[in-house]
Parts: C-alpha cells; sequence; structure tokens
C-alpha cells in the first residue's frame, strides 16, 4: 500500500495512500483502512456517513449531545471515533454511546453494518462548498498531503477524485442506498442545518427515538452553531498560521469566492453530465 503522488494540471502533486483495490485514501494506518470491513459494530451504535467537508463534525457534536441528554459532554475529537483511523480495539473499548463515523464509500462499509443495523445518519453538501472546504483542508494539512498548488488546479483534481474519489460517485451511490436500503438511514442536508437548525436537530433526535424536550433542542443548537463549536473545539485537530484545521468558516455560498465565472461554467456542465441521471438537489446560497 505505498505513497503515490497525484499531479494536479501545474504539476503540483497531493500525496496518498493507495490501497490494495486502487481506492486513493489519506496517509492513515494501512491496516486500519484495509480493515474496516471486518470491524465489530453494535446495534447501539450510531454511525455518520458524509463525504469529507460535508458536515462530519457538526453532525457528531449533535448526536452526541442528543445521545448523552446534555450539552455538558466531554470535548472530544471525531476523529477518535473515525472508523478508518482508529484501530478496532480502542473503538471497542470507547464508551457508550458509540458516535462513530466515517468516510468511507457504502460498499465499503462494516459487514456488520447489515445484520446489526446501527442507526444511521448521513449528510451531504453542495459540491462545489465542498471542493472548496477540501481544497483548504488539502492546503492546512500540508505536512500530510505535500500539497501547495492554486484552486483553480485542484478544483479538477477534486471533480476526478482524489483521497476518498470522487463525490458524485460518492453521493449519487448514497442517493441509491437511502431509497432501496432496509437499513435505518437519516438523510440530512448541510445547508439545511444552517438554515434551520433547532428543527434539524428535532428531526435527528426524533430519528434517534430519543425523548428530549425543547428546551434541550434550543440548548444544543445554540452550543452547535459554527462559532461556539469553533471556539470550544477548534484546537483539537490542529492549527495552521493560528487557525483551526477544521474549523474554517462552515458557510454556505463561499465557494463564490473561490471560482472564477469560467470555473463556475465548466462546474456547472461536468455536474449536469455526471448527475444526469440523480435527482439530488443542491442549495448553493442561503437568501
Amino acid at each position: 500500500m505505498a505513497l503515490v503522488k497525484i499531479p494536479d494540471s501545474s504539476g503540483n502533486t497531493v500525496v496518498v495512500r493507495k490501497l490494495k483495490d486502487g481506492r486513493l485514501m489519506p496517509k492513515f494506518d494501512p491496516e486500519v483502512l484495509e480493515n474496516v470491513k471486518s470491524l465489530k459494530l453494535r446495534e447501539d451504535d450510531v454511525i455518520i456517513l458524509a463525504y469529507p467537508k460535508s458536515g462530519t463534525h457538526w453532525l457528531f457534536e449533535i448526536a452526541q449531545m442528543l445521545k448523552l441528554g446534555t450539552t455538558d459532554v466531554p470535548v472530544v475529537s471525531k476523529s477518535d471515533f473515525m472508523i478508518e483511523y482508529v484501530k478496532q480495539d480502542i473503538l471497542d473499548a470507547k464508551p457508550l454511546p458509540r458516535i462513530l463515523n466515517t468516510h468511507y464509500r457504502f460498499h465499503d462499509l462494516p459487514t456488520d453494518i447489515h445484520t446489526k443495523k446501527p442507526k444511521i445518519l448521513y449528510i451531504r453538501r453542495n459540491p462545489k462548498d465542498a471542493s472548496v472546504s477540501f481544497y483548504n483542508h488539502t492546503i492546512k494539512l500540508s505536512k500530510y498531503y505535500e500539497y501547495s498548488g492554486q484552486f483553480s488546479d485542484y478544483l479538477r483534481l477534486w471533480v476526478e477524485g482524489v483521497d476518498y474519489g470522487s463525490w458524485f460517485d460518492y453521493v449519487k451511490e448514497y442517493e441509491e442506498v437511502c431509497q432501496n436500503s432496509d437499513l435505518d438511514i437519516l438523510s440530512l442536508e448541510y445547508e439545511q442545518l444552517k438554515k434551520d437548525l433547532i428543527n434539524e436537530v428535532r428531526k435527528i433526535s426524533d430519528f434517534l427515538e430519543l425523548e428530549r424536550n425543547e428546551e434541550l433542542i434550543k440548548d444544543i443548537s445554540e452550543r452547535c452553531t459554527f462559532s461556539s463549536m469553533h471556539s470550544r473545539k477548534g484546537h483539537l485537530t490542529g492549527l495552521a498560521d493560528g487557525q483551526s484545521i477544521m474549523y474554517r468558516k462552515g458557510d454556505v455560498g463561499d465557494w463564490k469566492n473561490w471560482f472564477t465565472v469560467a470555473e463556475n461554467e465548466w462546474f456547472d456542465e461536468v455536474y449536469k453530465e455526471k448527475m444526469k441521471d440523480s435527482n439530488l438537489k443542491f442549495v448553493y446560497e442561503l437568501k
């Protein structure tokens, strides 16, 4: 499972790990990456699924507070519960309830998911903001990715799929899964959480079959705004130039500060072609 360098059109490279089956992943422990399918799950687990930079940290915090029934929760990183990053024996020792998370495609998830059938929270985000966020993530984590290219060059890499593969393939697969699977999945939209967090927290609470009163729902919503999470947890995942690596902006529509007119037109054509068989709709700005 070698490390490989993926070049952009200007010759800058992103360093990622190539698995035996050809998948490109971050430079995590190769043994952990390869053994996700055999991970042992519990029926009372909650699993958060999302393409990178689509709101996993946000959902983790909300789910943790709902499950524990309080906003006074341990300040821990969702990375400590990431199934492609943490070894099974460490995950096995985690206190209940476990809020697990992953960016893996559905067919690469633990086989236990079909027998234990834990609750699954799936969140998706519009691809333009997701690409901008992933670019900044990659730049800030230059120690791991060793990338220093411009967004215009990275965008084309992102469209084809670097680590974790193509966003387009990811969301289309989960679109089908959410429609046809017998698993217990709640599909959420990043932009809707930004627009009406209280209602979305209530929806998640109901899905998890928790009896949480409106006061707690409101308190969780206030504690899980971007600014609140940034101040409380921004340091956990490291800093780059004094700024949190994982908590940058969290805005809807920030892509407009990055895409040129030509890039936006090109991207819209790519989206139209790649998503022609999809019924998904995305929000690119909040009014």
